[in-house]
């Protein structure tokens, strides 16, 4: 299931890269839609990568530019992930990303920001009261997040479509998991794409 869902979404990227070629040079414009396949990870950065593909979620988010083009922008998204050992999460931040082109359209990205993450407790929990352990249920917490990632993509202009698709990998200190842990490291791979029509 995992090879055709994968294959689906190359095939996709590729559909995409393929409409969005064209000849004519348009300015960035604005708030595109950008959609992303997420697959996230309790993992140092560049650790067990693989154990990643296993907690796929989605995103959803938009982007402004800072100085007209598409190489300094805003972002901002909203994520949901599942994860079975660490619980699902609910994600919304912002970051910075400067996106130098590397050749023709093809570009790189670093990006850094912050957000707000909601961990939900992956089972029901308990704590102690009065010498007595009492569900204390599966609600999660919120906590701070600050991501750091690095991609690489493909802008392409047609006559009336922007859209750029793009690979990224993203690693996230997230603070407040617990008392005796004050920052932990967590991963996301993700597989996207901004789409923008006139």
């Amino acid at each position: 299931m995992k090879k055709i869902f994968l294959s689906l979404l190359l095939s996709l990227f590729v559909g995409f890269n393929i409409v969005a070629q064209g000849d004519t040079e348009q300015n960035y414009q604005n708030f595109p839609i950008v959609l992303t396949l997420q697959f996230h990870a309790f993992a140092m950065p560049f650790q067990s990568v693989l154990s990643n593909f296993s907690n796929v979620g989605i995103g959803i988010g938009t982007e402004v530019s800072m100085n007209g083009s598409h190489e300094w922008v805003q972002q901002l998204n909203l994520m949901w992930y599942r994860n079975r050992a660490i619980g699902n999460g609910v994600m919304l931040y912002t970051q910075a990303a400067w996106r130098p082109e590397v050749v023709s359209d093809a570009y790189g990205e670093l990006k850094l920001g912050a957000g707000y993450l909601l961990s939900f407790r992956p089972a029901e929990s308990y704590k102690q009261a009065n010498g007595q352990w009492i569900s204390a249920g599966r609600k999660g917490k919120g906590m701070l997040t600050i991501p750091l990632g690095v991609s690489m993509g493909y802008k392409g202009f047609s006559s009336d479509a922007f859209v750029s698709s793009f690979i990224s990998y993203q690693f996230m200190l997230v603070r407040g998991y617990n008392a005796s842990i004050p920052l932990v490291p967590e991963t996301i791979v993700q597989v996207g794409t901004a789409i923008q029509s006139d």
